[in-house]
């Protein structure tokens, strides 16, 4: 499998949103006076894109990416237990492609807080249930830098 991401994020600011081609009516978020940020969410699905936009006040996030090759109840828990601490925007859910089980969240996160220290030695203890953990940070995206 030569990219084992179910999605790709990138957080841009409300006011530059306008700059889209498309016609999406975020006016309608109900929390759009309150954030400043919209984290965007692309799924790649054959021959679809899906879009999921949600409204935030960070303009940096976590992204956990985990693979396996197989789901159990002894996963589903030890998931469950970490992530349950924290705030999730979006998760992907478990998806299987090929012979890799693919899990993947975003948390209201930043690496700079405190809490981020406890994810990453809560999924450090998930290594030999999981063949990949992958933690990273989704930043601000500028929109004259072309994204790959």
């Amino acid at each position: 499998m030569e990219n084992s991401n179910i999605t790709n994020a990138y957080i841009q600011q409300i006011n530059e949103f306008t700059y889209a081609n498309l016609k999406i009516p975020i006016v309608s978020f109900k929390s759009l006076n309150d954030c400043e940020y919209l984290l965007i969410v692309q799924s790649f699905i054959e021959n679809s894109i899906k879009l999921a936009i949600y409204p935030i006040n960070k303009d940096k996030i976590i992204k956990v990416s985990l693979s396996s090759l197989k789901l159990s109840k002894k996963i589903l828990k030890e998931i469950s237990k970490i992530i349950q601490k924290y705030q999730v925007i979006h998760t992907s859910g478990f998806l299987k492609i090929e012979n890799q089980l693919l899990y993947e969240c975003y948390l209201n996160l930043r690496f700079s807080e405190k809490k981020s220290k406890d994810l990453k030695n809560s999924l450090e203890k998930t290594e030999t249930i999981f063949t990949k953990v992958k933690i990273e940070e989704i930043g601000l995206h500028n929109r004259n830098t072309p994204k790959s």
